[in-house]
């Protein structure tokens, strides 16, 4: 089962998704480097986790791929906290980020978080806005999707001894749609919410088919990431 914990998207390995106390927006170049078409992937590991799928999207498409990642960092311009205190790395990482993007005029930008209860979410949907708006006033597309499910357990320590279980029951793990909120009055971004590829009416269970669907206790395996390409193109319009 340990061999779980490693199934990780190619950034890891790549030294481009950046920890905590790098500043330096650093991007992983995939997808097809001879594309016209840009997509670009921001946001914390949340995000990292989808690169798989949006790298086989990018690659059928003939597309660019950049990624900018930062661990425990979402696109917002709320505050973030780091132990209590204002997680600085991480504001000047995505204003770099940003400048960034203006710079490439992608066509595209995915993105992705994690729950973060420290923060008021009247303060995470306006610093959502912001830079969504920020974005999207540049004439470039936003596909948010919506956090995955925490598991109540970690799947490393149930699968190798009761798979059976290892089931979630669904709403206890689903949180609220903060990305639908936060949509709402800004125009050109598009919500995706992936979770029923990830669970059934009820439950969440940490296999699907013969996948493993998550690493941890609430990143996706790179290899069910992967198998979800089709059906996030599908969902996001492309």
């Amino acid at each position: 089962m340990s061999k779980i914990g490693s199934d990780v998207p190619i950034i890891y390995k790549m030294k481009c998704h950046q920890e905590q106390k790098s500043v330096n927006a650093t991007g992983c170049q995939l997808g097809d480097p001879t594309g016209t078409r840009t997509i670009v992937v921001m946001g914390d590991s949340h995000a990292a986790q989808w690169v798989p799928a949006i790298d086989k999207i990018a690659k059928d498409r003939k597309w660019k791929l950049v990624t900018f990642t930062k661990a425990a960092c979402p696109v917002t311009r709320a505050t973030i906290l780091d132990n209590g205190k204002p997680y600085e790395q991480c504001a000047l990482w995505r204003e770099k980020v940003l400048a960034e993007i203006a710079k490439l005029k992608p066509d595209l930008v995915i993105t992705s978080q994690s729950n973060y209860t420290g923060v008021a979410r009247d303060a995470m949907v306006e610093g959502l806005r912001s830079v969504w708006g920020e974005i999207t006033s540049q004439g470039v597309r936003v596909v948010a999707i919506r956090n995955t499910p925490f598991s109540l357990f970690d799947p490393r320590n149930c699968l190798g001894t009761d798979p059976g279980k290892c089931v979630n029951p669904r709403g206890e793990v689903e949180r609220e749609n903060i990305y639908a909120l936060a949509a709402q009055p800004v125009a050109g971004v598009t919500v995706v919410d992936m979770n029923d590829a990830l669970c059934g009416k009820d439950s969440c269970p940490a296999v699907a088919g013969n996948i493993v669907v998550l690493r941890d206790n609430h990143h996706l395996t790179a290899t069910y990431a992967l198998a979800l390409a089709p059906y996030l193109a599908k969902a996001a319009g492309l």
